[in-house]
């Protein structure tokens, strides 16, 4: 009888506690490996003065590639394309004409009838996990190229981009380590891509999508972009422009914006949820965004219907500059956004039924 009683009574504690067993999420082997000192070394490594600033096209630039590729072949996540690289090139007029950049094949055929142009050698990197449907995907990308070396500078002439965007790259190799080791797989094939020329104009994901044939196999975008530090959130739409500075459009202490497109509304609810029952001691602050909204790399895919979600800490005052450097990273923020990435990535790859009908998210 003693013994009947005891369960009893632990199991009108599951019921009743608010912190119920029945509440707690199973343990994560993946979830588990994402750690600052992981995240801290791809960091430290990419955003160091040896890169240059990884401007586009330039020697850092192809550097930070190769080591992406490299961390990559180490974790076994297999090659997107016939390798882990996606060469192409973009053109524009002679620089006096101030025109962006570009990598559709019309305007790259009128460029080149010019006297004059540029051209820039670029590569994406990606690689993938096979999911059980294996022609849907799940995309989640972050930008490693950033401004480079200003030779007219006094002082500090590197941009390092610490938290624009080595932090997101950082943390993107370390998601991929965590899908490599958590031994699921998924519904749907993941592919974590590493873009060029996002600084430039969203070169190497406007190349990648524009060249990727079936879009509509592409059920959701993750961006990273900007998620170690605290910031405002711009005007998106129709410009990216910079407002004054509110307590509703900036993130600050361990809040972040969680900006989504209509159709994953109910994903971001369940992420929501999901950090809140995994603890993790960050606050989204939601916001859906329109699908011409620039600011990023997800503007390639929600312009072609693909639903976005982008994590994303706010514009600070040394973005574009060379203050943005590793020893400004909210250590803590970063891998509980990197966590919650991971934790988006599987809602969306694997997604539970909907509530009261019937298919996925």
């Amino acid at each position: 009888m003693r013994t009947i009683g005891l369960f009893l009574l632990a199991a009108a504690l599951c019921l009743h506690s608010p912190a119920g067993f029945a509440t707690k999420p199973a343990i994560d082997a993946g979830l588990e490996l994402i750690r600052q000192q992981t995240v801290e070394a791809h960091l430290a490594f990419l955003a160091s003065d040896a890169l240059e600033g990884r401007e586009a096209g330039k020697r850092g630039g192809r550097v930070a590639a190769e080591y992406i590729q490299a961390e990559l072949k180490e974790l076994g996540i297999k090659p997107f394309f016939d390798t882990h690289l996606q060469l192409f090139e973009a053109y524009s007029p002679a620089r006096e004409k101030h025109i962006d950049f570009q990598v559709n094949p019309d305007s790259i055929a009128r460029y080149r009838q010019l006297p004059a142009y540029r051209r820039l050698s670029l590569q994406n990197v990606a690689g993938y996990i096979e999911g059980e449907r294996k022609e849907e995907y799940v995309v989640i990308g972050a930008h490693y190229d950033h401004l480079g070396v200003d030779d007219l500078l006094v002082g500090d002439r590197i941009y390092n981009g610490a938290d624009d965007n080595a932090a997101s790259v950082a943390a993107l190799l370390q998601i991929a380590r965590a899908f490599a080791a958590n031994g699921e797989k998924p519904l749907r094939s993941i592919i974590f891509a590493f873009w060029d020329g996002e600084e430039v104009n969203y070169l190497g994901s406007e190349y990648f999508v524009e060249n990727f044939g079936n879009t509509a196999s592409i059920k959701a975008y993750i961006n990273l972009d900007m998620i170690s530090r605290e910031g405002l959130m711009p005007v998106l739409y129709p410009q990216f422009e910079i407002p004054e500075t509110s307590a509703e459009n900036t993130a600050t202490g361990n809040q972040f914006h969680l900006l989504y497109t209509e159709e994953l509304t109910q994903a971001g609810e369940r992420l929501q949820e999901e950090i809140r029952n995994h603890r993790l001691n960050i606050e989204p602050k939601p916001a859906v965004i329109a699908p011409q909204s620039r600011g990023s790399d997800y503007l390639a895919f929600s312009l072609r219907n693909v639903p976005v979600l982008w994590f994303f800490t706010g514009l600070h005052p040394d973005y574009h500059t060379p203050d943005d450097e590793i020893d400004r990273v909210d250590w803590e923020k970063l891998v509980n956004i990197t966590k919650a990435t991971y934790l988006s990535i599987k809602l969306l790859a694997t997604p539970p039924p909907l509530e009261g009908v019937g298919g996925r998210l």
